[in-house]
C-alpha cells in the first residue's frame, strides 16, 4: 500500500514552508487535517505553542492553515461570504504573504478568487491558487506552487553575485530538511559559496526576493523544482545545475555533487571533498570497531521507495559500500525518466532487474528505506525488520539534536541506523 500525499498537499506544504507565508484553505475542515498537523509538527512557528491565539473562527485550535469550512450551502451559493470574513482575521496575524488555496471540491464552485481579493483590498498581501495539482504527485504540486508564488511576487532584476547560490527542491516532507540545508550550506561555504534562499524550505519572502542575486541554482531534488528552475532561468537568466548521480545521499554521491557544483561555479572543491574524506575515515573507524561486536550488514536485504533522485544514489551506495542486497526498488510518481533509466540499468547490470518495482510485502526486506508511514505498515505486518524513514514522517520520538540525511553527516546518520539495527538482529 502506498500512502503518499498528492499535489494538493504539496501545494499547501510549499506555502507553509515559506517562513512568513500562510496558506488559507478554501474548503471543508477535513481537507486541512494532515497538512495542518504536518506543517506545525515539522516546521513550527514561534507562536505555535500559544494555542489561545488560534481558538477563534477558522483556526479550530490549530495554528496552521486556517480554512473556510465550506458546507453544502456554500457549494451552491459560493464561498465569497466566508472568504470575506476569514481573510481580514488571518491578515491581522501579520504574515507577509497569504495564499488562498481551493480544495478539490471548492475548485468546482467557480468563485473568481482574484477578483474577490482585488475588491477586498487584499491583493497586495494575498494571492490565489484556484487549482492545486489535485491527484498529481506531491512534488509537482510543490513545484507549481513555488512558481506561482515567485510570479506573484514580481521579483526585481538585481545584480547577480558569483559567490551566491540558491538551493532548490528541498521540502519539509523530506526528513531532517532543515539539517539537510545546514549540511549543504556548510559544504558550499567550504567552497566560498553562500546560500541566498531555499524556496519553500524555510526562506522568507525577503529571501525569495533576494534569490535573484544568485549566480546559480543548485537543484537538489529535481522532482520538486523542475519548473522553478526553468522560471529562474527564463526570467532572470540564472542557470540550474544538478548532480548526474542524483541527490547527495551517501559519500560517493555527495562527492559527485560537490564536483558538479564546483565545475559550474568555478570554485575549488578540495576543502569540501576533504570534509567528506574526514567523515569517510570516521565511518571506517566506527565500522571496524563495531564489526566484531555487533555484526556487519553485508548480505542484508533492503527495499527503497522514494523520489528517483534519492533512490539512485541510495541504492548504489548501500550495495557498493556495504554489500547490502536490493530486493525491492521503487520510484515515486513524477520521477525523472533519465534517472529512472539509470536505476534500471544499474539493477540489470548486477542481475537485480527483477527487484525493480517489486512488492516489499512479498520481498520482506531486512531494511526499508522510504516513507515512515509505509514503513510502519510493513513492520506491523512483519514484512521488514527495520525502518529508515526518509520522508512523510510520523511524529516519532523527540529529537533534540539536529540531524541530516544528506551529505557526509547524512551518510553517518544512515550508517548509524543500519549498524544499530544489525546489532539487534537475531543471529
Amino acid at each position: 500500500m502506498i500512502t503518499d500525499p498528492d499535489g494538493f498537499v504539496g501545494t499547501l506544504l510549499a506555502i507553509e514552508g515559506i517562513a512568513d507565508a500562510r496558506a488559507v484553505l478554501n474548503g471543508p475542515n477535513g481537507c486541512r487535517g494532515y497538512p495542518a498537523w504536518f506543517s506545525d509538527r515539522h516546521y513550527p512557528r514561534e507562536n505555535s505553542l500559544d494555542r489561545r491565539t488560534f481558538e477563534e473562527l477558522f483556526y479550530f485550535g490549530q495554528p496552521r492553515i486556517p480554512c473556510t469550512y465550506l458546507d453544502s450551502d456554500d457549494y451552491i451559493l459560493g464561498a465569497t461570504g466566508k472568504l470575506r470574513e476569514i481573510l481580514p482575521l488571518v491578515a491581522a496575524k501579520g504574515d507577509t504573504l497569504l495564499a488562498v488555496v481551493n480544495s478539490p471540491g471548492a475548485s468546482l464552485i467557480g468563485d473568481d478568487l482574484d477578483r474577490f481579493l482585488v475588491e477586498a483590498g487584499l491583493s497586495h498581501v494575498c494571492m490565489a491558487i484556484p487549482g492545486a495539482a489535485y491527484s498529481h504527485p506531491l512534488p509537482e504540486g510543490f513545484d507549481n506552487a513555488m512558481v506561482a508564488v515567485l510570479r506573484w511576487l514580481k521579483l526585481n532584476r538585481l545584480p547577480r553575485l558569483t559567490d551566491r547560490v540558491n538551493l532548490l527542491g528541498i521540502s519539509m516532507i523530506q526528513k531532517y530538511w532543515q539539517g539537510n540545508i545546514h549540511e549543504l550550506t556548510h559544504l558550499l561555504s567550504l567552497m566560498g559559496l553562500t546560500v541566498v534562499a531555499a524556496p519553500g524550505a524555510g526562506s522568507g519572502v525577503a529571501g525569495l526576493r533576494e534569490s535573484v542575486t544568485a549566480s546559480v541554482n543548485i537543484v537538489v531534488f529535481p522532482e520538486y523544482a523542475q519548473k522553478t528552475a526553468e522560471f529562474y532561468e527564463k526570467e532572470f537568466g540564472i542557470p540550474a545545475i544538478r548532480s548526474p548521480d542524483g541527490a547527495p545521499v551517501g559519500f560517493a554521491a555527495t562527492e559527485s555533487w560537490i564536483r558538479a557544483v564546483a565545475a559550474a561555479t568555478g570554485r575549488d572543491p578540495a576543502p569540501a571533498l576533504a570534509e567528506i574524506r574526514r567523515q569517510r575515515t570516521h565511518a571506517c573507524h566506527q565500522i571496524a570497531r563495531h564489526h566484531h561486536e555487533g555484526g556487519y550488514p553485508k548480505g542484508s536485504s533492503f527495499a527503497v521507495y522514494g523520489d528517483s533522485s534519492l533512490v539512485l544514489p541510495l541504492t548504489t551506495w548501500l550495495y557498493e559500500y556495504l554489500g547490502m542486497i536490493p530486493v525491492s526498488v521503487r520510484c515515486m510518481a513524477g520521477g525523472d525518466s533519465n534517472v529512472a533509466g539509470r536505476i534500471a540499468g544499474f539493477l540489470a547490470e548486477d542481475a537485480f532487474s527483477g527487484v525493480l518495482d517489486a512488492d516489499p510485502v512479498i520481498a520482506k526486506p531486512d531494511f526499508y528505506f522510504g516513507s515512515e508511514i509505509d514503513g510502519m505498515d510493513l513492520a506491523l505486518a512483519g514484512s521488514c525488520r527495520e525502518i529508515v524513514g526518509l520522508y512523510n514522517r510520523t511524529s516519532g520520538e523527540p529529537e533534540f539534536v539536529e540531524q541530516a540525511t544528506l551529505g557526509g553527516t547524512g551518510a553517518l546518520w544512515i550508517l548509524e541506523r543500519i549498524f544499530s539495527a544489525v546489532k539487534r538482529f537475531p543471529e
